[in-house]
């Protein structure tokens, strides 16, 4: 991350505040996999059929996908490792390709293609290895991602200042808490990331001298993998806006904004996302979405909604608007996108008036919990 937020962590230490260290989290079996001047601690798990690479932060190293590493590892060959100088891996003393880093570790795991999985400065790499080898992405998740080509704002920096500043050298846990790394009130998690900060050090005190990519950002458009976007509804707005620019420059990318997040969103909220990421990487959609989606629609172009197919709130909707929504086109396709936060599944309807994206939330027994509407350009 952001060398204000190093120097917290340092002067954090050193002053020795009174968080206890935390135990190290089980870890399954790990190897090293050799790459030029040094060596990445890898770790893998899952025998499903397809591949999936964990690309962490630039706070944390490969612990902080401890909460959703059981649940990908249900349905995929999951692949996980320290960058240079977090965690086990060592610090590099020599200029080096982080994406070079990652497709070794690839090939080490025996994978010549991958869902690729970056979060923040992650994500930055993902983006950057799915410019440079395109035909081994199948398909891309990025968590808050930090492009390269996209500057930050003076808030930003003004903000990082800050968070480096005297008072917040003394109280490095309400410079954490304040911050955007966790959503308002979830000190529990604030209290967890302070302590494997603490118990790593070297994850934000070594020094990284990777050769930059080329920008990413003028190339975004060239990125042809299915794409989805994650950002925390409270992670600062550069990451907000950097999620945005990624949506918009990746043709049919889906974005995301999680609820009670902030920048670690696979920390806050390991379930949902587990469950997101799973059905966008298999491509599953809820079972009798499109089917429930294609007959409200009917039912909408008739002026005859089936009330007792939704729920409360949802028919109490439609009964105010329907004047308006009666006699909508009916669709000429309709094509699962991806899957949304909350059990969301996203759909692109095409009609003789256009294209819109359409979300549906199906609850017990196919009932339509709620419905979404959004045109496209």
């Amino acid at each position: 991350m952001s060398k204000p937020f190093k120097a917290l962590a340092l002067a954090s230490a050193m002053l020795t505040l009174a968080l206890p260290a935390a135990a190290q989290p089980a870890q399954s079996p790990g190897a090293f996999v050799d790459v030029p001047g040094g060596k990445l601690w890898t770790e893998t798990c899952g025998s499903g059929a397809q591949t999936m690479v964990l690309l962490h932060d630039g706070m944390l190293h490969s612990v902080t996908w401890d909460d959703v590493w059981p649940g990908l590892c249900k349905s995929f060959h999951v692949v996980r490792y320290d960058r240079r100088g977090y965690g086990r891996s060592p610090e590099a003393k020599a200029p080096y390709s982080p994406v070079d880093d990652l497709q070794a570790v690839m090939r080490a795991a025996g994978a010549g293609h991958a869902v690729i999985v970056g979060a923040s400065s992650g994500g930055g790499i993902a983006v950057d290895f799915t410019l440079a080898h395109p035909d081994e992405v199948d398909r891309l998740v990025l968590i808050g991602p930090e492009v390269s080509g996209l500057p930050h704002s003076k808030y930003f920096y003004d903000r990082m200042r800050e968070l480096a500043g005297p008072m917040s050298l003394l109280n490095p846990r309400g410079a954490i808490k304040s911050s955007w790394q966790f959503a308002p009130g979830d000190d529990a998690n604030v209290d967890r990331f302070l302590k494997l900060l603490m118990a790593n050090l070297q994850d934000v005190t070594h020094k990284d001298p990777a050769a930059p990519a080329p920008p990413a950002a003028p190339r975004l458009g060239e990125i042809k993998a299915p794409t989805l976007v994650l950002v925390g509804e409270a992670d600062v707005a550069d990451n907000q806006s950097q999620a945005g620019v990624v949506e918009y420059a990746i043709q049919g990318s889906t974005r995301v904004v999680v609820r009670k997040a902030g920048h670690m969103i696979y920390m806050e909220r390991p379930a949902e996302f587990t469950d997101v990421v799973t059905r966008f990487a298999l491509g599953v959609v809820s079972p009798g979405a499109e089917e429930a989606l294609r007959r409200v629609i009917g039912e909408l172009h008739d002026g005859k909604p089936d009330y007792s197919r939704m729920s409360p709130a949802l028919a109490s909707a439609i009964r105010s608007q329907l004047d308006a929504i009666k006699g909508s086109p009916l669709p000429r396709s309709v094509t699962f996108k991806a899957v949304g936060t909350d059990g969301y599944d996203v759909f692109i309807v095409v009609s003789e008036k256009g294209s819109a994206e359409m979300r549906i939330l199906l609850g017990e027994g196919g009932r339509i919990d709620d419905l979404r509407y959004r045109p496209l350009p």
